[in-house]
């Protein structure tokens, strides 16, 4: 330092050299005021900003013999870029030491890096940026979610429309005692009523012989394995030798016999009438042979086997006659079996007949079954053995407020000579049966019974064009409920269901159209 240069309280450092800056040669003071005029920083509105007028400074010549300048207030276009000696590298570039710079003096000149000199870093200019971008984005993920819920939405399956009952009740209970049935005292009986159930019984669940009784499982074995028609006569078969040669020892013991020929042919329906209406034991096995090829334990196989699907667990085949004692079962498994056989059309023309046309154009035959066509008797079949004494089962309709009402029943092992003391007892049970049997209106013709839920809150009401009644007895409670398969669509006074009260099932018509669930409804769904 020189003896007349004044004192400094600090010498501020020397500003950052720019990457592109080279000192001017010392002595060249045109060079010098270039250079400073090349490093002069950002003159933009942002940066003049933020910078702070600097205090007044003497700046002192540097080590490398700059010039010292005294001024009352130094700007940044006053100050001067320091030279920096030039120092060599091996690998050609020159490479000058960046001074230190007082973290005190402040400098509004702003460094540019190489790599970042076109970059505006303007606050002015950089948030409402940013905020523009965050404001796109946040808008495009609003319509992606919105996009995504509404086509899941509709992807959607629509949900299968449901029945519902609209009636105040679920079930209805009669009031008053249950009736007392007239039974015989002796052997089981069972009484019932389709769609209702047991009206009452009587004796031990054990099971005892069935007699000719088994023939109604014979007769839905072969219906079910060869179904007829309406009328149908169905396929010939020819009796079998071993029918004809089994005939003697048949008649020896007393078995009830249509009395077949050699070479006799018969149609299925002609052979199943004599083998339900006059109990004939031959066609019994002959049936059984044409159906399992000769074998007929194969063919009482099956028989177990049915039994067994319609529940009746104490009930066991051993021939297709029920002649032998070991075929044995209860009032209330025949109960089963005869309301089961009934629903087949075929067998129910059969067992409602009362005499037997022989297709030889033999005599015809009178049935055991007295009871046809009296109180409402419409079927049965009979059934009596030393062992088993009389038995009989029959069916019975009878119309209550409008109602078909069935009544199937079963009488086992009465002691008597023969099956009528089995066939009076069971009239005696009918008569009481029916003398048992009341109604009730749960709601009058085009009211509002059910209704069609699409499962998206529109309902469509269901009506029915006549009063639904419900049957009954004292002391039985009925339950009411739906029944059927709802269509999406229907228009308005179609049938659409039907509601199931007790043993009546009541067919139901559209008050109004069914319609599928609209666009709206799909899209606002939160089920």
């Amino acid at each position: 330092m020189r003896p007349d240069a004044p004192r400094f309280r600090q010498q501020p450092p020397a500003p950052p050299q720019h990457p592109t800056h080279r000192p001017a040669p010392e002595g060249d003071a045109s060079a010098r005021d270039r250079a400073a005029t090349s490093f002069q920083g950002p003159t933009d509105q942002a940066s003049a900003r933020y910078a702070r007028p600097a205090e007044p400074r003497h700046v002192q010549d540097s080590e490398w013999g700059s010039a010292i300048r005294d001024e009352a207030a130094v700007t940044r276009h006053d100050i001067p870029l320091p030279s920096f000696p030039p120092q060599d590298r091996q690998d050609g570039r020159d490479e000058r030491p960046v001074p230190a710079l007082d973290p005190n003096v402040q400098w509004t000149a702003r460094y540019v890096d190489r790599d970042d000199r076109t970059a505006d870093h303007s606050p002015a200019y950089d948030e409402p940026e940013k905020k523009r971008r965050r404001g796109l984005i946040a808008m495009v993920l609003v319509l992606v979610l919105i996009a995504g819920l509404v086509g899941g939405q509709l992807l959607r399956p629509v949900p299968d429309p449901t029945l519902e009952l609209a009636l105040p009740t679920s079930s209805h209970t009669f009031p008053g005692a249950a009736p007392v049935l007239p039974w015989s005292g002796q052997g089981q009986s069972a009484v019932a009523v389709e769609g209702l159930g047991t009206m009452g019984s009587e004796g031990s669940a054990t099971p005892i012989p069935t007699a000719s009784v088994a023939k109604v499982m014979t007769a839905y074995v072969i219906l079910r394995e060869h179904p007829l028609r309406s009328g149908e006569q169905g396929p010939e078969f020819t009796v079998s030798p071993q029918g004809i040669a089994e005939l003697p020892m048949r008649r020896r013991r007393g078995d009830s016999l249509l009395g077949i020929k050699p070479n006799q042919r018969f149609t299925q329906r002609n052979a199943l009438e004599a083998l339900m209406i006059i109990s004939a034991n031959d066609l019994a096995l002959e049936l059984a042979r044409w159906d399992s090829g000769g074998n007929v334990r194969a063919f009482v196989d099956k028989m177990n086997a049915a039994a067994r699907e319609l529940g009746m667990a104490d009930t066991t085949y051993t021939d297709p006659s029920g002649y032998d004692a070991t075929t044995v079962s209860t009032a209330a498994d025949q109960v089963k079996l005869l309301t089961a056989a009934m629903k087949i059309p075929a067998f129910a023309e059969i067992v409602g007949k009362r005499v037997y046309v022989p297709s030889d154009g033999g005599p015809t035959r009178q049935g055991g079954n007295f009871l046809l066509g009296r109180h409402g008797v419409i079927g049965g079949k009979t059934g009596y053995t030393d062992r088993a004494g009389g038995n009989f089962v029959f069916v019975a309709r009878k119309g209550v407020a409008g109602v078909p009402t069935t009544i199937v029943g079963a009488v086992m092992g009465q002691r008597a000579p023969n099956a009528v003391a089995a066939v009076s007892a069971s009239e005696r049970l009918v008569v009481a049966a029916e003398n048992a049997l009341v109604s009730t209106t749960l709601a009058p013709a085009g009211k509002p019974v059910a209704r069609v839920n699409d499962g998206l809150g529109d309902t469509t009401p269901l009506v029915s064009a006549r009063p639904v009644n419900v049957v009954g007895w004292p002391g039985l409670t009925v339950q009411v409920k739906t029944a059927g398969e709802v269509p999406r669509t229907a228009a308005a006074d179609e049938q659409v269901g039907a509601v199931d009260v007790g043993a009546a099932r009541i067919p139901l018509r559209t008050a109004g159209p069914v319609e599928e669930p609209d666009l709206i409804q799909r899209l606002l769904r939160l089920g």
